[in-house]
């Protein structure tokens, strides 16, 4: 479908084919500078860890911006895995820092 067809549905009330409603009342506030997102759907990224390709769901984006209430202005850069890859790594680092701040403590 091309881009002035899609526009139109989309300002006649439709949505894009496999899109999902947006509430955009749960959004985060944004500035002047952007409108809040009246539907979402899924995007196609390049993780910039592993170079794997991923697709960001449109429910993925819904529970984002919506319940996690992310920055519209957001968007999915790694994947799955090598987020909790970084996730894991800093709560080892948090670890470390703990065990060496209670060994200064106690010395």
């Amino acid at each position: 479908m091309n881009r002035r067809r899609q526009k139109r549905r989309i300002a006649e009330g439709g949505l894009p084919p496999g899109a999902v409603a947006a509430d955009t009342t749960r959004q985060v506030p944004i500035s002047s500078y952007g409108s809040p997102k009246t539907f979402y759907v899924d995007v196609a990224f390049k993780c910039c860890d592993c170079g794997s390709d991923e697709v960001w769901t449109a429910k993925q984006q819904k529970w984002f911006y919506e319940t996690a209430k992310g920055s519209l202005h957001a968007t999915a850069v790694r994947c799955r895995e090598c987020r909790n890859r970084l996730k894991d790594a800093k709560e080892l680092q948090r670890k470390q820092m703990q065990s060496a701040d209670d060994a200064t403590d106690n010395g």
